[in-house]
Formats: structure tokens, sequence, C-alpha cells
């Protein structure tokens, strides 16, 4: 391996520090390997950009590097394909030649930057960007370079490890393989778990060959425009609920596991207009289970966690791009052909095993049928993508080779990729796991999403969604999908800044509606506090409670509830009523309509009712009325309540007691 070069300094914010070579530890005795029916069509994609954040290891980072670097070199024997190049033959094909030419290994230096700096922001930051090497690359490229590089950024407090991995080589499956074998030969693990199967004797190695243009291959989408990126959290909570709303299970029908609910059909006829009497329904039920009238209906098909996640985010973007109801919308999902394949592929087949399955409704269904409804055309699918339906594809693009279309051609598709089930947090070189997940700047288009498994496991999934600018501003309002997304209240919440004079605090200033009075130009001290825990750029809605109500329901009084060591519990018990009372997005008193309840989830989950007072156009939020509605401090919404909206328990554990209260007053 050779000597690490110096790289010249540059204006970019992470700086490279230097590059080197890796060689695999032990020579190669792989023969070449002829890219498939699913690789070829690759070759005019980025190269795959995933990686890790971690915190901080408790050594050197000479040493660090020095630990990457050797184990790198000998996970390189394992799968030797990513030391090699590609080649075509005389006859066309492509290979690639195991020939031990090595693999990229890059120092880059970002202290300026912390963990939080990745993770906070609402949007992922331009900075993540930097944290991969080989960008913009074209995988046709790796005739001329490296197929694999590995960049290593310091950061204030963490490390980021960035793989860039040519596309026509690799999937996500044997990617993550690869980062997996990399961090377990890293913390001294003798014997592979997952070892890497290269056999090319399936139906994907292919006779056709793909004609190559004299200048290359280029990528199919905009690699430059504009687009806003954001990762959406979906707890496990929150994924079952949806998936039990997408599966209907709160519809219940006359049988439970193949039984009559006696109790179901007690239930409905009771409110039926003619009364039975209760020997009369007993013996209605003993003739049905005598004579079998009743027969069990025909299960509907299982609607999976994911296919349910994606239901709900082509509804969401379908709405968000506000197109006519005769619209065609396409929803394409990458899936993993070493299963559906007779026989089968072995489950570390190392190459692409994928094809893109697309599903086309109009807008107008999308949104007109429920969500159930558009998780069936997905999960239909899915389920017919069987042996016959791979092979039918291979033999299709046989018969036109092509590379595929990567990209958002009529501005209404969405192309999801990657996959929650792949193992990306487990990936522990020595020193724990990962913190998170971050792509690069590769592949990128309005549409694409990738899905990842969420930190905390347990079946929790995280979208990595790409968008317009307008259409992601658009998503983020949006009730439906984002009463399912996770919000994290560490990387939302700010404590204030706050000087007091005498137990006082000077108000803020506010724009107020023409509904509210002359007279209400200053909202509590304590609301004040909880709105500037807020970012003020993003759309929230708040329901504050009233100074009166602050007295009544809390005892927070400014004169002594901010005084001493007071102020701590102050702070905390302002924080959880903030969770309970936010809603991430605006909501404005004109959208309520009158008559009507729409619900929402405020950011600790709390089912929040908002209905309007048809006297005076007042807000009603779990049957607390509000004072002042509509008032606006940048993109937040205020209203004014009177009361405090907080769960149960809560309430429970800070309601004063009547006996002490009766002793202050006396």
């Amino acid at each position: 391996m050779p000597a690490e070069s110096p790289i010249p300094v540059s204006h970019s914010l992470t700086q490279i520090i230097s590059k080197s070579t890796v060689f695999p530890a032990t020579k190669s005795t792989l023969p070449d390997l002829k890219l498939s029916a699913s690789d070829l069509p690759m070759l005019s994609c980025h190269y795959i950009q995933k990686g890790n954040l971690f915190l901080r290891p408790p050594i050197s980072f000479s040493d660090l590097l020095f630990l990457l670097r050797e184990g790198l070199s000998r996970v390189l024997t394992q799968f030797p394909p990513l030391a090699g190049r590609l080649i075509t033959d005389a006859n066309g094909y492509v290979y690639i030649t195991c020939n031990d030419a090595g693999a990229q290994f890059l120092h880059a230096n970002a202290t300026h930057i912390t963990v939080s700096d990745v993770v906070s922001p609402l949007h992922v930051p331009d900075c993540v960007k930097e944290f991969f090497a080989l960008d913009r690359m074209v995988s046709y490229d790796g005739h001329f370079n490296p197929l694999l590089a590995v960049q290593v950024t310091e950061l204030e407090d963490g490390v980021f490890i960035g793989f860039s991995v040519n596309h026509a080589v690799v999937d996500g499956t044997s990617l993550w393989n690869f980062i997996n074998t990399f961090a377990e030969v890293c913390r001294g693990v003798k014997l592979i778990t997952k070892q890497p199967c290269f056999t090319r004797d399936s139906v994907l190695i292919s006779p056709a060959v793909l004609k190559v243009p004299a200048d290359g291959l280029k990528v199919t989408f905009d690699e430059f425009a504009p687009l806003c990126q954001r990762m959406f959290s979906f707890s496990k909570e929150s994924i079952l609920k949806l998936k039990d709303r997408t599966n209907n299970r709160k519809k219940l029908n006359c049988y439970t596991n193949g039984e009559i609910n006696a109790v179901e059909v007690m239930g409905k006829e009771s409110n039926d207009p003619i009364k039975l009497s209760d020997d009369s329904v007993t013996a209605i039920i003993g003739n049905w289970i005598r004579n079998g009238v009743v027969t069990k209906p025909e299960p509907l098909p299982e609607i999976s966690s994911f296919q349910s996640l994606c239901a709900l985010l082509w509804r969401g973007v379908t709405r968000a791009r506000k197109f006519p109801d005769s619209k065609t919308t396409t929803f394409r999902m990458a899936v993993n052909c070493r299963h559906r394949l007779e026989p089968k592929l072995e489950s570390f087949y190392f190459g692409n095993a994928i094809q893109s399955i697309p599903t086309y409704a109009t807008a107008g269904d999308v949104l007109s049928h429920d969500l159930r409804w558009c998780a069936e055309q997905l999960n239909k699918n899915v389920l017919s993508h069987d042996d016959t339906m791979v092979r039918r594809s291979v033999s299709n693009w046989e018969q036109d080779p092509r590379c595929f279309p990567l990209g958002n051609f009529d501005g209404a598709m969405l192309t999801m990729g990657s996959s929650p089930r792949f193992p990306m947090f487990d990936n522990d070189f020595g020193w724990g796991k990962p913190v998170a997940v971050r792509s690069g700047r590769a592949n990128k288009f309005d549409g694409k999403i990738s899905a990842f498994p969420g930190k905390e496991g347990g079946g929790s999934v995280d979208l990595e969604v790409v968008l317009s600018p307008e259409t992601m501003a658009e998503l983020e309002l949006d009730p439906e999908f984002m009463q399912y997304a996770k919000n994290c209240l560490t990387f939302f919440l700010r404590l204030p800044d706050i000087s007091f004079t005498n137990g006082a605090r000077t108000s803020i200033k506010l724009k107020k509606s023409s509904k509210i009075p002359e007279n209400s130009n200053r909202i509590a001290t304590f609301a004040t506090m909880m709105i500037e825990m807020l970012p003020q750029d993003l759309p929230f809605t708040i329901f504050v409670p009233s100074e009166i109500a602050f007295d009544r329901d809390l005892r927070l009084r400014v004169n002594d509830s901010l005084v001493g060591e007071k102020a701590n519990d102050t702070y905390a018990i302002l924080t959880r009523v903030l969770s309970f009372t936010v809603v991430p997005w605006k909501i404005l008193s004109d959208s309520v309509p009158y008559n009507e309840e729409i619900t929402c989830d405020s950011l600790s989950g709390l089912k929040l009712f908002v209905s309007k007072d048809p006297n005076d156009e007042m807000l009603i939020v779990n049957r607390i009325g509000s004072k002042q509605v509509d008032l606006k401090k940048n993109e937040i919404v205020i209203h004014v309540m009177d009361g405090v909206i907080m769960e149960a328990d809560f309430e429970l554990s800070v309601r004063p007691d009547d006996d002490s209260d009766q002793d202050l007053e006396n």
C-alpha cells in the first residue's frame, strides 16, 4: 500500500487531508465476473453513496485511520471485486476483473462540524454531501476508476465513514453485507458470518450486449436541479397504527378468529329500530349456528407495514404536487429478486439482483380512494412479481438492452429504493454502533425516496425524502402524512435564553388577527417562553394556555416559579406542556369547518380534537375553549386557550393538592 499523498488546500467546508490506495491483504484468485442483466442497467447511475455517523471513538484519530485502513485491506480479500475494475471485451460484454488494483481511502477533516449539526436540522444539511468521494461519478467510469472509495471524515465530536461504491457492481444487499463484514474485521472477528457468493450461473447472466455510446454513459436526470431533502422518522408505534388503519382492523364483523361474535350481534341489534327480545336474539344466533347461514367472509390480503407507509407517502406527495385528477402518477419500488427466482439465489449473492416495479394510478384515484386502496395497488404488484415475472423482465430487457431510466420524467413519479430491512445500524467497528445513516448526493432527483431502519429498531423506519422545494413545503403541511411522522423534540426545541428583572420578562411582539380585541397585545410570560423554544422559521401551531390557565391549572406564577431551584422545574413543565400543545403544521381557525371535528397528533403523540364554536368562531381543542386565535410570530400560528391541554397522567402529576390550596387561600 503506497504512502498517503497530501492534497492541495481548497475552500471546501470539508478538507481532504490525504488520499491513498488500499490493496487486498492477499491476491485474488477469483475469475472475471460478467455483469448481469440486473448489473448492466446501472452503468448510467451514480456510484451508491451511503455512510454511518458515529460518536468520536476513545482512540486517537491516527489510530482510528490505521485500524480502518488495515481492516479494509483484510476485508478486500473477502470481496475481491471491490478492489478490481470494469473491463469490456471485444464482443461488448462487461466484466469485473478482480485484478487487485485497489480501493481508494481518504482522510477528511471537518472539525468545525458536530454530530448535532448533521442530525439536528430539519432538512439534511449540504455538508453531508462532502462526506463522500467519487461524487457524481457514473458507474461506467469504473473502467478507469476504483470501484470502491472509503472516506473517513473527522468531526468535532464524531466521525463519519462514507462509502462510494459502483452501482453496476453492488446493490443494497451486497453493499451492506460488505460494510457489516468490514466492521466485523475491524472488531477482530476471525470467522466471517455472511460470506458473499460470486457465482454467475443464474438467468440474470444474459447473452445480450448493452451498446454504449462512443462518449460513454451519463445519468438520465438533471443533476443540478434544486432539491430539498428531509429525513422523516416513523416510530414502531406509529407504523403499527398506520398498518392497523390500512388493514381496517377497527372495522369488526361478526367473526373473530372464525367464530360468531355474539356481543357484536347483540350490539348491532340494540341499535336497530325494530327491537327484539333477548330470547329472540338467542334463538336467531342458535339458528345461524345450526343452519350454517353465516359464512366466513373471504379474508382480505394483509398489507405490510412498509406498503402502508409507501401508500401514505404516495397520497401525501400527490396532494402536495397539486395535480389534476386525470394526471397519471407512478410509484416505483425496487424489489430483491434473490428469493423470487427458482431456484433461489444465495441470500448474499454479490451483485445486483433487483428489479423495479411500477404501479400506476391517476391522482384522482390516489386521493379519492382510502389509504388501503393505494396500498392494495402496491401490494398486488409486489406479490405478483414471482419467478415468472423476474424472467419475463429479463427477457424484455434482452429484446432492448438499455440503461435504467432513473429520474422523474413527467413530474409525477416516486421511486423507492433501499430497505428498512438492511442492517445499517449493525456496523460496530470497535467503539459502538452508529447514531445515524446518511447518503450523499448520488442519484438524487425530485421524487427519490430511500428507506432506512430507524435507529431505535423494533420496526421503526426512516424515510429519506427528496423533493422539489415547493413540493416538500406542501408535504410538511400535510395533516395525514405528518400525523404519523415522529417529531424529535431534542432536535426541534431550544431552551430560551432568558434574562429576568425582578422575576419579570418582556413579552414578544405578535402580529394580531382582525378577530383579536385591541387590548390583546400581550400573552403570558410562560406562553412566550414556550413559543421561543420552537424554531421560528418552521410552520407550527401551538395552543398555549392563557396566563390565568397557567396559574389556575399548573400553579405557575412569574413572581415565584422562575426563582431559584423552581426555575428548573418550571422549564421541565413547560417543555412537557409544549409537547402536548404543538402541531407541526399551520392550523388557522378559517381552516376548521363548522360542525366538524378535525383530529391531529401533537409532538408527543397526544390526539387533539379541534372544532369551532359557531357562535364566536373561537376554537375548541379537547373540550378547552380558546380566548384568542390566529396570533402569529414568524411561521408559528398561536391560539391562546382557556386551559392547559395535557395527557391524563401528566395532569395527575401536576394537579395541585386541594388541601394545600385551601391552606394558601386561608
